[in-house]
């Protein structure tokens, strides 16, 4: 009896799932092969490889208007034409299934599956039989092969759904990116169109293939982390930054010493992002300490200009800021002041200067937003002045 249900579950879904995503993924005809589709005679005049690849084509095209007869004739000649050819195999599984004969089609994609791995209905069918049966590891493998070859199918929630929308897909998923295969860049980066529960998808995604020992790194994982923060979900951008970010743990302030920082860097808010001001010059320049550097900064200003922010994920509360400012020569620099803000007036404090160029600031952080900025900027004054080793931390804490 449960294997039964299980039969049906399989062939409904399979059915489904066929018709479905069919048409997108067989789309790959050249011209002849479209022009041999639509024009029968014209499919006789074509040479071998061609012609067979028309009549699965129209094979494909009679099913997806639901003519399942004349579909189920035309597989059947082109695999009489190429009978060792695994993708007239799987389009006479498809037009099997059309017919509802589950144990023809499913004999017909064993021998596709036999011959070759690369062709998407094969794919499709083996994946569907795979969640058919709660096989998600399986699946996945079945669904990257797909994506390997048309990342574009990363917009088809039919395939991505039934994996992403369930704890142990996404788990197979996370498996499948270890490998990092060629639909991991798009997965990851191209997610400006993204949908934001599609987001919270990949996002979960993303924390097992952390967990799994294949974290990103800082620039990979920047647009995603800059999407999030971009549809105010700060706390869940952070999560997925530490986790595919590892210098990002441990400190509220990254990278403190600019030893990872980019000025053209404008795209990941929880790293510094530089701002461009008319009349401001910035330059990265190695600090005095080895392997150290330093932000150098300077430039004709009436007020303060902010040069480099990075958003900063805190409670409301106070806090002590400290960096080290200092003139090309190694003297204390003054022209350095910082802030925190929500995107409003800033109130800049230029600290209490201590030695070494070292200054200390406390600021207060009101809650008006779930993750102020931490902004500093130059003020009017003479000479270059060098940023470098920016922390921030509760203002009680000792």
């Amino acid at each position: 009896m449960a294997q039964a249900v299980s039969q049906r579950r399989l062939l409904s879904s399979i059915g489904v799932a066929a018709v479905a995503a069919t048409y997108a993924l067989v789309a790959l005809a050249s011209g002849l092969d479209r022009m041999g589709a639509e024009q029968p005679m014209l499919a006789g005049m074509l040479p071998s490889a061609l012609a067979t690849q028309s009549l699965r084509n129209q094979a494909t095209n009679a099913q997806s208007i639901g003519d399942a007869d004349r579909a189920l004739e035309l597989a059947r000649a082109a695999v009489r034409r190429t009978p060792i050819e695994p993708a007239s195999t799987a389009v006479l599984g498809a037009a099997l299934l059309g017919h509802k004969d589950g144990t023809g089609a499913e004999k017909a994609f064993r021998v596709a599956a036999q011959m070759g791995w690369r062709i998407p209905l094969t794919q499709l069918y083996w994946m569907q039989a795979s969640l058919a049966y709660e096989d998600y590891p399986n699946a996945a493998v079945r669904l990257d092969a797909l994506l390997r070859q048309q990342p574009d199918l990363l917009r088809n929630r039919k395939l991505l759904d039934p994996l992403e929308q369930v704890e142990e897909g996404r788990s197979a998923l996370a498996q499948r990116l270890v490998e990092s295969p060629g639909w991991l860049r798009p997965y990851i980066a191209d997610v400006w169109d993204t949908a934001p529960e599609v987001l919270d998808l990949r996002r979960a995604v993303l924390l097992d293939l952390a967990r799994a020992g294949k974290p990103l790194g800082c620039e990979e994982i920047s647009q995603f982390v800059q999407r999030e923060v971009s549809l105010g979900e700060v706390r869940n951008a952070h999560d997925v930054w530490a986790a595919h970010c590892p210098t990002a743990r441990g400190a509220v302030v990254y990278d403190g010493s600019f030893d990872h920082a980019e000025v053209a860097q404008t795209r990941a808010s929880l790293a510094w992002t530089f701002v461009g001001n008319a009349g401001i010059s910035v330059l990265m320049e190695p600090g005095r300490r080895a392997g150290s550097r330093v932000l150098a900064v300077d430039g004709v200003v009436d007020r303060p200009k902010v040069f480099v922010r990075q958003l900063v994920l805190i409670d409301p509360g106070d806090y002590r800021a400290s960096w080290t400012s200092t003139t090309d020569g190694g003297a204390a620099s003054a022209r350095v002041v910082v802030g925190l803000d929500c995107g409003k007036g800033v109130d800049w404090q230029v600290g209490t200067a201590g030695p070494g160029g070292k200054r200390t600031a406390v600021l207060r952080h009101d809650g008006a937003c779930e993750a102020p900025w931490l902004s500093f900027a130059l003020v009017p004054g003479q000479g270059a002045a060098q940023l470098t080793d920016v922390t921030l931390t509760p203002a009680n804490q000792r």
